[in-house]
């Protein structure tokens, strides 16, 4: 039998075209082993696939049968998306992940870019942008840090965008004390670890990042 939840999670998973066992077990489960063997009942009915990804961590990328994609659309009204598996993007795209489902909790909405949709409309094209009741927020997920003469032209097309803020979302808190002290100053940059972002959100129900002139301590 398929839940309610089950169809907030496939059109979750229809958003990107695919998601992984690391994101829906901190997102619709309680624990990632839940989210596994829910998934795995899912599979033997055939109701969703699995692709390998050839990493340790993780090992695979879950996808909807076509099935489930006609239900979407002729019951939800949610257009198919095309998968696609690009390795060296795949823990960008887990962190992005968990950004965008537990920002689209608060106030406003947030919204997946892409180059084909936004070129013609955006300055600069970030991860997601989080309409927030006061203005545009942009989300950028960061892993690896860039040159910094790439960050100095990517900050002056974000100016032309008229954005209240820019935040950046790193994996932990010695990446963000990098990134902070390193990057051009601008007084609307502000960092966030993916860990607190959640954390956040479900005991503040706010982002609460840090400004970049305001970097904690780390120990």
């Amino acid at each position: 039998m398929i839940t309610s939840r089950d169809i907030e999670m496939f059109k979750f998973i229809n958003r990107y075209g695919k998601s992984y066992i690391e994101v829906l077990g901190q997102t619709f489960f309680p624990s990632i082993q839940n989210a596994r063997n829910r998934i795995n009942k899912l599979a033997k009915l055939e109701l969703i696939g699995y692709w390998t990804t050839g990493l340790m961590s993780p090992r695979r990328a879950i996808v909807l049968r076509d099935e489930i994609k006609i239900l979407l659309e002729n019951e939800h009204n949610e257009k198919s998306k095309k998968a696609k598996l690009n390795v060296s993007t795949i823990h960008h795209n887990i962190m992005e992940q968990l950004a965008d489902f537990y920002i689209s909790k608060l106030d406003g909405w947030t919204e997946r870019t892409t180059v084909y949709t936004h070129q013609q409309k955006l300055h600069h094209i970030p991860d997601l942008i989080y309409h927030h009741p006061k203005g545009r927020i942009y989300i950028e997920v960061e892993l690896t840090k860039k040159a910094s003469k790439r960050y100095i032209d990517i900050f002056e097309l974000i100016k032309k965008d008229n954005i209240i803020m820019v935040i950046y979302i790193v994996k932990n808190e010695q990446t963000l004390k990098s990134f902070a002290t390193t990057f051009p100053k601008w007084q609307r940059l502000y960092f966030i670890t993916i860990d607190e972002l959640i954390s956040n959100i479900k005991s503040k129900n706010q982002i609460d990042p840090y400004s970049q002139f305001n970097i904690p301590k780390v120990s």
